[in-house]
């Protein structure tokens, strides 16, 4: 028995490490398409297969997803080359670019015209709170310090109010906009920023709206600095063109609900953006919520 099991767990790790260097070498033969970790893997995978799937059939070479450890991890795989294109939040973009000047718009997603979207922050429906100023001395939930929506737009809010991360009582930077709506909906932290497509998903189980963001510049597609021009020149129609071709919709839903259409995108247009967040403090967890 004592062999069977270390046979076992043997076998179990050379099928782990061959199975690693197929995937590899796939990304190697083909592309990478990198992705910020604005949800769990797993369901970034499923919602952006539909996409690779029918870029990988116009353009006959396997596309690869690749998701990110963090925020800055995508943004460093961006700009070191290990990704070939690559899909970023608002100020990920800003980010890059700022380190970058070399990343090339491909695109970016429309609602049916609309092309911006806001975040949130919210509260529990049971708290006695019914302004930003009253946070002061309280806890709150951020996101990834790269995030537009769950930490750098919700600091600006409050900076604007005359909240400074050292006027709360406790706060912590998580994973991702649903763990910080779960977080804020048990009771941890007295408030958190979210993207509104999180607060929809768990308004109706007990949290509410304290005060809205402004719209920002939606999601975009980049190329890579190191990506051949050839190879851009090819991306951007497949994508602007998306919308026209059989089962776009099914695509385009799966990235995000109510996308409709992934249309031209210039730098340009994420300047307003910049020049909300360009004076923001710096992040440091010096204080965290048990």
């Amino acid at each position: 028995m004592y062999y069977i099991k270390h046979l076992t767990a043997h076998l179990f790790a050379i099928s782990l490490l061959l199975t690693s260097n197929t995937v590899v070498a796939d990304a190697e033969n083909g592309l990478t398409l990198g992705i910020h970790p604005y949800l769990h893997a797993t369901t970034l995978v499923e919602r952006f297969t539909p996409l690779t799937e029918y870029l990988s059939k116009t353009t006959g070479k396997h596309i690869h997803i690749r998701v990110g450890t963090s925020y800055q991890d995508h943004i460093d795989a961006v700009n070191q080359g290990e990704v070939d294109f690559a899909y970023f939040g608002p100020a990920g973009y800003i980010k890059a670019t700022e380190l970058n000047e070399n990343i090339v718009p491909l695109g970016r997603l429309s609602f049916a015209g609309r092309d911006t979207f806001r975040g949130v922050i919210t509260i529990r429906r049971d708290s006695k709170i019914t302004s930003l100023s009253e946070l002061k001395g309280k806890s709150f939930a951020f996101g990834d310090p790269n995030s537009t929506l769950s930490n750098l737009v919700p600091q600006r809010l409050l900076n604007d109010v005359g909240i400074d991360l050292t006027d709360l009582d406790s706060y912590s930077h998580l994973k991702n906009h649903h763990n910080v709506a779960l977080a804020v909906l048990m009771g941890k932290y007295h408030a958190g920023g979210i993207k509104e497509e999180v607060f929809r998903e768990y308004e109706a189980r007990g949290l509410k709206a304290l005060k809205w963001t402004p719209d920002v510049p939606t999601h975009i597609f980049v190329a890579g600095p190191t990506t051949k021009r050839e190879l851009i020149d090819e991306l951007i129609p497949l994508l602007q063109n998306l919308h026209k071709q059989s089962g776009a919709a099914l695509i385009l839903n799966k990235i995000k609900k109510g996308a409709t259409a992934i249309i031209p995108a210039t730098s340009q247009e994420y300047d307003k953006l910049r020049a909300l967040i360009s004076d923001r403090p710096l992040l440091e967890q010096r204080k965290t919520a048990p």
